[in-house]
């Protein structure tokens, strides 16, 4: 090739020199990055328009994303919440509801559920809120009154609701086994063991592999001191349903009460990893630990449990006898201390702070001795009435009335009043009861309430106006 061929192919002056490998080739990639935003900008300049029109598009899309997302998750969790609700699962069924009340806290189905697994765990006040708070927003549908109705027989109004629940039992269908649950509970609460005791055996004979069913027999079977017979129900439930946390539970109680330490590890290994923030799986973990000899482990579980739980009466109480065996009375006392406090009804626990006052020279031991001595005695009666009057006349307001006198003197606010209100259930006109309720009211700085039962007292039959 000749000089003038190379003079031929130069570019004339004034225009870019080809890029390198050919007008075809890519540009560098900083190059392009830094054209996007350009070419966006003259677009937008050239065509408001069609740019206004776009970016709502785009958002449009972003917010049905999000929208389809939160929808798709709420769903998801509330399909397995109404699976655990169904199984008796109340722990994990607590867990998706949460996730549902946080993205959709006034959803119809969320409010029963919820209030559905409060009633079951005894958080009766939250099961009552979540219920007002449906009718406010959907009024009286069918499902609020059988939940409303499943509430109230919970907490022992058998009397007027069983008929309707009898009804639904009857017919069969979803509702029979919450109606039997609710019936055999509140009778349970009620200390009515051969009425629970029928209806739990019709309903085995109906469904004889009832979780729910076996699980309340369990419990009629600890209230009666059964402790065998209890372990080869809550052992059953665990057999039929692993998952079943609550059953899984009272079986480990009762394990470690009965010292079978390698039994209870192995299914408190299993709860630690589905319940890891319940106190009571840590105490009874530390326990079962000591049962098998690995002390180090116990303590170090104990620790973990205080930190977390720094008001735990069983494992203050625990670490009271920690620090006694270690020679650290005073530790033990003040630890003691505050269990007796926080649970001023549990006699172990005021046995040993007894002791620890005795070790420590304090005067307040033999106070404290004559206190355990009247509650041992309040409580031998409470268990002799429930033993014997209130299974032979369920009805007398007179034993509801007595036990609440008892529980009462014992420091048991909330023990006291259960009875006394079952006792007008029992006897709406029942005027010691009243009398009993006016006082109680007074010392606790209710006036209006202590004027109520105090005029109810006063009145002929102890009738409320109409």
């Amino acid at each position: 090739m000749d000089e003038s061929t190379i003079k031929m192919t130069a570019p004339p002056p004034g225009l870019p020199t080809p890029r390198p490998g050919g007008a075809n080739a890519p540009l560098p990639l900083w190059r392009r990055l830094a054209g996007r935003p350009l070419a966006l900008v003259s677009f937008a300049r050239r065509r408001p328009g069609r740019t206004i029109l776009l970016i709502a598009v785009l958002l449009t899309a972003g917010f049905a994303a999000v929208a389809g997302g939160v929808l798709v998750r709420f769903q998801t969790h509330l399909r397995a919440a109404r699976v655990e609700v169904g199984r008796g699962h109340n722990a994990a069924a607590t867990r998706h509801l949460n996730t549902c009340r946080d993205l959709r806290p006034d959803h119809p189905e969320v409010l029963i559920l919820a209030a559905r697994v409060a009633r079951r765990s005894g958080s009766w006040t939250e099961a009552e809120t979540l219920l007002d708070r449906y009718w406010a927003k959907y009024g009286d549908e069918d499902r609020l009154v059988f939940e409303r109705l499943l509430l109230r027989t919970t907490r022992g109004e058998s009397g007027a609701m069983s008929p309707s629940l009898l009804a639904r039992i009857e017919a069969g269908g979803p509702d029979a086994p919450l109606a039997r649950e609710a019936l055999v509970t509140g009778l349970l609460y009620q200390f009515r063991w051969r009425q629970a005791e029928r209806a739990i055996a019709d309903w085995l004979e109906a469904a004889p592999d009832e979780t729910t069913a076996i699980l309340l027999r369990g419990k009629l079977q600890e209230q009666r001191a059964q402790t065998s017979e209890s372990l080869l129900s809550f052992r059953r439930v665990v057999e039929l349903d692993p998952d079943h946390d609550e059953a899984r539970l009272r079986l480990t109680t009762l394990l470690l009460q009965l010292r079978q330490g390698e039994e209870a590890v192995a299914h408190l290994d299993y709860l630690r990893h589905r319940l890891p923030d319940n106190p009571e799986v840590k105490v009874q973990w530390s326990r079962a630990l000591a049962l098998q000899g690995r002390a180090a482990e116990a303590r170090a579980a104990l620790t973990d449990c205080l930190r977390a739980h720094p008001d735990c009466p069983a494992a203050l109480v625990d670490q009271g006898k920690c620090e006694t065996a270690d020679g650290d009375d005073k530790a033990a006392e003040e630890y003691l201390d505050r269990a007796a406090r926080l649970d001023p009804g549990n006699l172990t626990t005021r046995h040993l702070h007894a002791l620890a006052l005795a070790r420590t020279g304090k005067a307040a031991a033999a106070d404290e001795l004559e206190t355990i001595r009247r509650l041992e005695a309040d409580f031998e009666r409470i268990n002799q009435l429930i033993q014997g009057p209130l299974q032979m006349t369920p009805d007398d307001p007179a034993v509801h009335h007595e036990i609440a006198t008892i529980a009462l003197r014992a420091g048991q606010s909330a023990e006291a009043l259960r009875w006394l209100q079952s006792a007008l259930q029992v006897r709406p006109d029942h005027q010691p009861t009243h009398q009993l309720l006016a006082a109680y009211y007074h010392e606790t700085g209710a006036p209006a309430l202590a004027a109520k039962h105090r005029a109810l007292a006063r009145r002929p039959g102890g009738k409320q106006d109409p």
